[in-house]
């Protein structure tokens, strides 16, 4: 008996860099579907190839065939003039939305025309290969190009994930984002990483409530568990690209404030490295740090098995459904963070952490670093412990997955 066909529609994985769940997550999907990947960015890097199973067919002709910038794809229609009969109808709440706003316009009709132009793309490459289900990794154009396969008759199921900042209108640079709620109208689930976005989904689109779904990410179980430290001083370990959203000048100004022995380790790199670099030269001399650069993620998870470390710190402005946070609970390391995007679904204050408001001063974080530097050592393991179940209960690889891909194989028995 065969296997039913999955179209999975990426930004540039396996290529380049970026969807980095995905190295984990196409392994099992491939148990479960023939699989066929189409990245669709015409700027991925295709001399830089990750690792897919065996079986798996990834498509480059797609991105090859697809115009770059807002001028081709406005060559392309006139070109093909009958695509603008199958434009989607704008809702009424959509052109509220949109209301007098000329570069709203645009957003819409570049949302639109990268969607009708993928999905004649992906109808030419597999019109005589339907699918049984067609999966966006984004809820972007290529979302509704999904969602347009199937009225085409090319797929049973069109499904998309939401991760973050394709789904918040409040992070887009005007406010909102056109073309969204076109393709919600048209898939058959939406899947968000964490429950914070099914919960916003749902707000904005109550018509649709029972279209969005949980299906977290994960990471894979670790070979051992993190040793807490020994020697009286208190490590911390922070994780993140150093961009401005990660404040994590708030941490260094946290740590100028403590008055006892502290090891600082931040894995990563990024544009603010050297300001960081130069913040945190001027702490007192009880407090070490290092700065790594950039690593990679085996790097990072070597670094866990063999240094001890007793708290994991993040003082971000926004998050999503974090990876480094996952990846330091694997291990069994406490974690103390802003409460932003779904970490509050990954740490439970007095369990396996502490919460920050997202404002948080940099007084009240060290306030933090000092009260558990302060507990005693069963306590501390008790918070160890409790950080390892709830990666095992949430967010784990082995578990998030298999029941991701049950849920997508039910809805074509649906």
């Amino acid at each position: 008996m065969s296997r039913p066909r999955l179209l999975l529609v990426t930004a540039r994985f396996p290529f380049d860099r970026g969807e980095e769940f995905l190295e984990t997550e196409i392994h099992y999907l491939a148990d479960a579907f023939d699989v066929v990947i189409v990245p669709w960015f015409p700027d991925a890097d295709l001399s830089v190839r990750r690792d897919a199973p065996a079986g798996v067919a990834v498509r480059t002709d797609i991105l090859r065939a697809f115009p770059v910038g807002g001028k081709a794809l406005s060559a392309w229609l006139l070109r093909h003039p009958r695509a603008l009969a199958s434009l989607p109808g704008l809702s009424l709440e959509e052109r509220k939305a949109l209301g007098a706003s000329p570069a709203l316009w645009r957003g819409e009709a570049s949302f639109l025309l990268r969607a009708l132009r993928l999905s004649q793309l992906l109808t030419d490459a597999f019109r005589d290969q339907p699918f049984d289900a067609a999966y966006s990794y984004w809820l972007s154009p290529a979302a509704l190009a999904v969602a347009l396969l199937k009225e085409h008759g090319l797929t049973r199921v069109a499904v998309a994930r939401g991760q973050g900042g394709d789904v918040y209108h409040e992070r887009a640079s005007l406010g909102y984002l056109p073309g969204q709620a076109l393709a919600v109208a048209r898939l058959d689930r939406v899947y968000g990483v964490a429950a914070f976005i099914q919960r916003y989904l749902q707000g904005r689109y109550p018509q649709y409530r029972d279209k969005f779904e949980v299906a977290r990410h994960g990471v894979r179980p670790t070979p051992a568990r993190n040793a807490p430290s020994r020697d009286g001083r208190l490590h911390l370990v922070s994780c993140a690209y150093l961009a401005p959203v990660k404040r994590l000048h708030l941490l260094v100004d946290a740590l100028a404030r403590c008055d006892f022995p502290i090891h600082w380790t931040h894995l990563g790199g990024g544009g603010l490295e050297q300001e960081l670099r130069a913040r945190a030269a001027s702490l007192p001399a009880h407090i070490d740090w290092r700065i790594t650069g950039p690593l990679p993620n085996r790097d990072i998870l070597r670094f866990y098995q063999e240094h001890p470390m007793d708290l994991f710190v993040s003082v971000s402005a926004s998050e999503g459904l974090p990876v480094s946070m996952m990846e330091a609970m694997s291990y069994g390391i406490p974690i103390a963070a802003t409460a932003v995007g779904g970490v509050p679904e990954l740490v439970e204050p007095g369990r396996n952490g502490y919460l920050w408001a997202a404002n948080v001063p940099p007084a009240a974080i060290a306030e933090t670093l000092r009260a558990f530097h302060a507990l005693p050592d069963d306590a501390k393991q008790a918070m160890r412990d409790a950080s390892w179940q709830l990666w095992r209960q949430r967010v784990n690889a082995e578990v998030q997955y298999p029941d991701f891909t049950r849920r997508l194989r039910a809805l074509l028995d649906a």
